[in-house]
Order: C-alpha cells, then structure tokens, then sequence
C-alpha cells in the first residue's frame, strides 16, 4: 500500500471518529429532558355597545364618516356626540348668534358650519370649522351676501383641494354659489340658472357639479353646455364619488330608473349605465365614498348594494349611511350595522 493511500485512510477514520464523538456529546452527554414549548397568547377585545339617546324633538342627524362621532340640533343647539363613550358636547354659537346650518367634511372629523345673527333680517353670516378631536373652533370667513335673510342651503368641502362651496337661497327664485379657499378668499360662482337644486363637488379638481331646478339639467363650472344624455329629457345629480366619477339619474314620473355614471373628461356616450329592477324615490338612492350604489328599502328595513344584490337589514328608522355600514335610529338611540 503506498504511502499516501495509507495517510488518506487515516484521515478519514480520524474524521468520522470525531463527527462520532460530537454527535454523541450533543445528543446524549450534553441532553436535557425539558421540552420547549411555545403558545400564541391572543389577546381577546371585549365590546361593547354604547347607547347614544337622541332627544325627541332633535333633528338633522348626521354622521361622520367612519361614525365615530355624530351630530343633531337640539333647540337650535348643535351637539356632537362621540360613538365610543356615548358623551356628549353643545357646540357654543357666538354671542347673538345661532348656528343655521351644518356638516361634516368628507373623510375627517371635522364640521363646518355658518353661524347667523339671530335677528332674521340680517344678512350677516360667518363660517367656521371645528376639529371634533381637538375640539377647536376656528373662524374661516365672513360672507357678506348683500342679500337680505339669505339661507344656507348647503355646503360642500373637497379636503384635497381645500376648497368649500356655499350655496345660499336668497329668495324663492335665486340661488348664490359662494368659492371660497383654502387663503381664505372668497367669490361667487356664475351658474347658468339663477335656481340651484343639488350640488356636488368633484373631489381632486375645483369644480362643482349643480343642477337646474326647474329643467332639470346638470352643469359643471367651467363649462357652458349641460352634461346631456341621449334620449333623456330629465336628469338629476346623485352624487360623486372619491374616484371624481358623477352619478346622474332618469326622472320618471318622480321616480328613479337608471343611472349613469362617468367622469367630465369623457363624453357622456362613453358613460356606463345601471337599470334598477324596482324604480325609487331619489331619497333612498345613495353613492358611497368608493363608488358603490345601495338603494334604501324603508318598509323592508333594508339598503341593497345595486351591482352585487347584496342586502343589508337594519331596524327602526334608516338616517344615513358611513363608510363600513348603515345608520339608523331605533327607539331614540342610535344603531350601527356593517355592510353584508
């Protein structure tokens, strides 16, 4: 046997010898008989359910958002409520003055609201906003109509732009559009009738969606043609969504029955449609902040999402809906239910 054959035989022996050894010292000389064992501790949430009363004689109740708070009029008192203590908070007026109108900004907790001198004829008007976490109230303007007793009507608040409309009922026969930015300036809006219906705010540019009371039609500032569909004679405005697509709808007989929807940039040829299978007021339709169109059954107690068929079922009586579900209100207290 030569001498290097020799060497490479004892290099292997010595090396199992000591894989021999080590596996010997770990698995026997070096063992113990405990066991490690882990657990996954899971920690349970206990809820529970706060009973929020709504007075009797309380009205316009709003919800923000994510329903983590809401508002009503109580003896012209605007009180806010948060939803997970059940407390309670009156939002003070300025002295001679009483809160007219109300609403929450899309997407945060926070309200704006126009405070009027309680003298009727007065045309003096501020707006404010108020952060509801950190209970601030901040002045943003005073508008100055030039009109006697006008009335707000609604405001509308884009937080991407910071923009707010105003529109304001001066008479029976006139409505005013107010601009207002984030400076705060502010400047009336032409629109094309001089009576207002509904407004809407496109979310991601500075442009209002109105509708013409009396014909029915739909415009946009910045453009001067009426957004038109072929074969429909009345339109009406549903809403906007946060992806900035309008939703208008067929009037028949004061009746909804299809629905379109698209965006300023396209033409309205190209726009989808949505035939509803049962013909409704326009009070129980609604467009949610991310595009879906629930239509609201009062009698059955039930809101269903018109592309899927889903239903959502609610007791007592239907107020608004928030971005996971439904709002409602059950013998004076308030009720959430998530969507199905």
């Amino acid at each position: 046997m030569s001498r290097l054959k020799r060497i490479s035989i004892w290099i292997v022996v010595s090396l199992s010898l000591q894989c021999l050894g080590l596996f010997y010292i770990d698995h026997y000389f070096l063992a113990t008989d405990s066991k490690a064992v882990s657990k996954k501790v899971v920690k349970e949430v206990s809820t529970k359910d706060i009973d929020i009363t709504i007075p009797t004689n309380a009205e316009n109740i709003l919800v923000s958002y994510d329903a983590k708070y809401l508002s009503y009029y109580d003896d012209d008192k605007l009180v806010i409520a948060n939803c997970s203590t059940g407390k309670t908070k009156n939002i003070k007026s300025e002295d001679g003055c009483n809160i007219s109108f109300a609403s929450w900004v899309p997407g945060r907790n926070r309200m704006v609201f126009v405070e009027k001198e309680s003298d009727d004829e007065s045309s003096n008007l501020i707006l404010y906003s108020y952060d509801v976490v950190k209970g601030e109230k901040v002045e943003t303007i005073k508008l100055e109509w030039g009109a006697t007793n006008p009335k707000v009507e609604d405001i509308q608040t884009a937080p991407l732009t910071g923009l707010t409309y105003v529109k304001v009922s001066n008479n029976a026969n006139k409505s005013s559009i107010y601009r207002i930015d984030r400076n705060p300036d502010m400047s009336k809006i032409d629109t094309i009738p001089k009576l207002v219906g509904n407004i809407a705010l496109i979310r991601h540019e500075d442009k209002l969606v109105y509708e013409g009371s009396v014909y029915n039609k739909i415009y946009v500032t910045g453009q001067s043609d009426a957004l038109s569909v072929s074969g429909v004679d009345k339109l009406t405005l549903v809403g906007i969504d946060n992806d900035d697509t309008i939703y208008l709808s067929e009037m028949k007989d004061n009746l909804i029955s299809k629905i379109y929807y698209g965006k300023t940039s396209q033409k309205t040829s190209t726009w989808k449609a949505i035939e509803l299978q049962t013909p409704c007021a326009k009070e129980n339709l609604f467009i949610s902040t991310n595009g879906k169109i629930y239509q609201n059954d009062s009698l059955k107690g039930a809101i269903k999402d018109i592309n899927s068929g889903t239903q959502t079922s609610y007791k007592g009586k239907f107020v608004q809906l928030y971005n996971k579900g439904v709002a409602s209100l059950v013998n004076n207290k308030i009720s959430f239910v998530p969507f199905k």
